[in-house]
């Protein structure tokens, strides 16, 4: 069986059925069974939070350039 890989940052569907947890992207689909997703959500949780302290630094960092050029 090949592994599908998808990366949190390249999640466009999410869906939740008796199944577990449905993620998919452009490219790939995987389903998730509810014991399996309990103990990874931990994890899925502290990424998402480490890519939303990187993009609000992004954002923090564009604001100031900006700020920067306009005085």
């Amino acid at each position: 069986m090949e592994h599908k890989w998808i990366y949190i940052n390249e999640i466009t569907t999410l869906h939740a059925d008796d199944d577990g947890v449905c993620l998919s992207n452009e490219y790939n689909s995987i389903t998730i069974d509810p014991y399996t997703l309990v103990d990874w959500l931990p994890n899925i949780i502290e990424v998402a939070f480490q890519e939303k302290e990187k993009r609000d630094k992004e954002k923090i960092d564009e604001l100031k350039n900006i700020v920067n050029e306009t005085i």
